[in-house]
């Protein structure tokens, strides 16, 4: 890089982590006080009914985890005051020069692969009736009766950003394996070989990769959804690879993106996100502005068809935006340590931006996962469910990765 550029890459590097850091203590701020929003801006709406004196809450009651996030936060940053920076930067620098080889990582992601398919596939069902098999989730029985009125695989005509590529998929695998969940449960399991390749990609370390793997399995969220077919992971898995695809094929990044979309509208939210991505990426010039209009494209035909064909009402509320960050600590509660550790990682990422451009990336993609609760009951009807943090869990595990990268990425 010459001079003015190094320059220029620390403003940008400075204003993302600002603005990530906004998003992250603000996302933050209802695990320490749980009721605090709710009561400040809920109780906007219950006066309206005349009723709000009857669900009055204490704003500044301290949630459970409130404690654990202050103590661990002073015992990580207080490490790096008190302890002798070289010692620590050595001690680092041990993990980061530790390589495996190419061999070797594959006999480990086969052997994690495995270990987590024999203890998960049980959930799959297998021996029983279709119409024996179910979920507890009032989802799968709207889903269940959408697919059993679907008469082909692939709708015949598109008309809205539906989930056709998720409807298409169940349908498939009903009619190869007689079962809804078998093709979900692959989803799940290409979703973390996808988080081994993108992180070993961007981090340019193996050992990165497997730790984001190994992180993403010990997620209870992740766990809970892999085998469902109402949430299933398809809109994830889609748009991790179109990420992955931007820097190893960028020619099929912007149709996996539009595949993610028809998988889960949400991915529309994850536009910009794309772009900051590829902006700064090692793509070249061209390729850049060719992927970034692509997406451009999507994100405008996208917004024009889920405002004028879609049953979502689409309309903004204030409160009910800032009501949405609420659901990160609610949602989050059994995933405590993407919880407590997220402060710490943010300003790691941000001390990595000297040697790795893409931590930028994994700060950007970390808030933007973070605002799209808010945005979703900010501009829609619809509420925050626990699956749709799962890109959180995934990019959380990718930023845990990457800080054990070893390679200086201009």
């Amino acid at each position: 890089m010459e001079k003015n550029e190094i320059k220029e890459f620390s403003k940008v590097s400075w204003a993302v982590f600002l603005f990530t850091i906004t998003v992250i203590l603000i996302s933050l701020v209802p695990v320490v006080f749980p009721a605090l929003f709710t009561e400040t801006f809920f109780q906007n709406e219950l006066d309206g009914y005349g009723i709000s004196e009857h669900f009055s809450l204490n704003p500044f009651e301290i949630g459970g985890l409130a404690l654990p996030l202050v103590v661990t936060n002073i015992i990580i940053f207080g490490m790096f005051y008190f302890f002798k920076k070289r010692e620590l930067v050595e001690r680092i620098d041990y993990l980061r020069r530790f390589k495996i080889s190419r061999k070797i990582s594959i006999i480990i992601v086969i052997i994690i692969i495995l270990g987590y398919s024999s203890v998960s596939v049980g959930e799959i069902q297998f021996g029983k009736n279709v119409s024996e098999i179910g979920e507890i989730y009032g989802d799968w029985d709207r889903l269940k009766h959408k697919l059993s009125n679907m008469e082909n695989i692939w709708p015949e005509e598109v008309a809205s950003f539906e989930p056709h590529v998720k409807h298409s998929l169940l349908k498939i695998s009903e009619a190869v394996f007689g079962n809804f969940f078998v093709i979900p449960f692959l989803s799940s399991i290409g979703l973390l070989i996808i988080t081994y390749l993108f992180t070993s990609q961007v981090a340019h370390s193996r050992l990165a990769g497997l730790i984001s793997m190994l992180l993403v399995l010990q997620s209870n969220l992740f766990l809970t959804f892999d085998t469902s077919a109402a949430f299933s992971s398809f809109w994830i898995f889609f748009y991790l690879l179109s990420l992955y695809l931007a820097i190893k094929a960028w020619p099929l990044s912007p149709i996996f993106y539009i595949v993610s979309i028809f998988s889960k509208t949400l991915t529309l939210f994850f536009g910009p996100m794309s772009i900051f991505f590829v902006l700064n990426s090692n793509m070249k010039k061209q390729q850049k502005i060719i992927v970034t209009v692509s997406i451009l494209i999507i994100i405008i035909i996208g917004i024009t068809i889920s405002t004028t064909q879609t049953s979502v009402e689409v309309k903004w509320s204030a409160d009910e935006f800032w009501l949405g960050f609420s659901a990160f600590a609610f949602q989050m509660r059994l995933d405590s340590i993407f919880v407590l550790f997220l402060l710490p990682l943010i300003v790691g990422l941000f001390i990595i931006t000297k040697t790795n451009r893409h931590a930028n990336s994994l700060l950007i993609l970390l808030a933007g996962t973070l605002l799209s609760a808010p945005f979703v009951t900010g501009l829609t009807d619809q509420t925050n469910q626990p699956y749709r943090f799962l890109p959180f869990i995934v990019f959380f595990s990718i930023s845990v990765g990457m800080i054990f990268t070893n390679r200086k990425i201009r």
